[in-house]
Protein backbone atom coordinates (compact mmCIF):
# COMPACT_ATOMS: atom_id res chain seq x y z
CA UNK A 1 0.00 0.00 0.00
CA UNK A 2 1.25 3.34 -0.75
CA UNK A 3 2.49 6.22 1.46
CA UNK A 4 -0.03 8.72 -0.15
CA UNK A 5 -3.04 7.27 1.51
CA UNK A 6 -1.59 6.96 4.88
CA UNK A 7 -0.86 10.73 4.49
CA UNK A 8 -4.39 11.75 3.08
CA UNK A 9 -5.29 9.76 6.66
CA UNK A 10 -3.35 11.60 8.94
CA UNK A 11 -4.14 14.89 7.67
CA UNK A 12 -7.73 14.32 8.12
CA UNK A 13 -9.28 15.49 11.46
CA UNK A 14 -11.17 12.79 12.99
CA UNK A 15 -14.57 15.34 12.84
CA UNK A 16 -14.25 15.29 8.80
CA UNK A 17 -16.66 13.82 7.18
CA UNK A 18 -14.02 11.63 4.72
CA UNK A 19 -12.13 9.98 6.78
CA UNK A 20 -14.73 7.15 7.29
CA UNK A 21 -14.76 6.66 3.39
CA UNK A 22 -10.62 7.04 3.10
CA UNK A 23 -10.76 4.36 6.00
CA UNK A 24 -13.32 2.37 3.95
CA UNK A 25 -11.58 2.42 0.50
CA UNK A 26 -8.03 1.94 2.41
CA UNK A 27 -9.24 -1.69 3.85
CA UNK A 28 -10.93 -2.46 0.51
CA UNK A 29 -7.51 -1.63 -1.32
CA UNK A 30 -5.67 -3.93 1.26
CA UNK A 31 -7.87 -6.47 1.22
CA UNK A 32 -7.71 -6.66 -2.71
CA UNK A 33 -3.71 -6.27 -2.46
CA UNK A 34 -4.08 -9.45 -0.12
CA UNK A 35 -6.60 -11.72 -3.15
CA UNK A 36 -3.55 -10.38 -5.49
CA UNK A 37 -0.54 -12.27 -4.12
CA UNK A 38 -0.03 -15.61 -5.07
CA UNK A 39 -0.40 -18.42 -3.16
CA UNK A 40 3.42 -19.46 -2.94
CA UNK A 41 4.04 -16.33 -1.10
CA UNK A 42 1.05 -16.11 1.46
CA UNK A 43 2.36 -20.16 2.05
CA UNK A 44 5.35 -18.64 2.57
CA UNK A 45 4.70 -15.77 4.84
CA UNK A 46 2.62 -17.55 7.54
CA UNK A 47 3.43 -17.45 10.39
CA UNK A 48 5.07 -20.39 12.50
CA UNK A 49 2.74 -22.48 15.15
CA UNK A 50 4.77 -21.75 18.44
CA UNK A 51 4.18 -24.11 21.17
CA UNK A 52 4.35 -23.19 24.99
CA UNK A 53 6.76 -25.21 26.77
CA UNK A 54 7.59 -26.01 30.44
CA UNK A 55 9.52 -23.64 33.00
CA UNK A 56 12.51 -24.64 34.16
Amino acid sequence: MNDNFYEELHNLKHEDEMRPKVLMQGIKRILEEKKEESLLKRWLQRKKKIEPSRWK
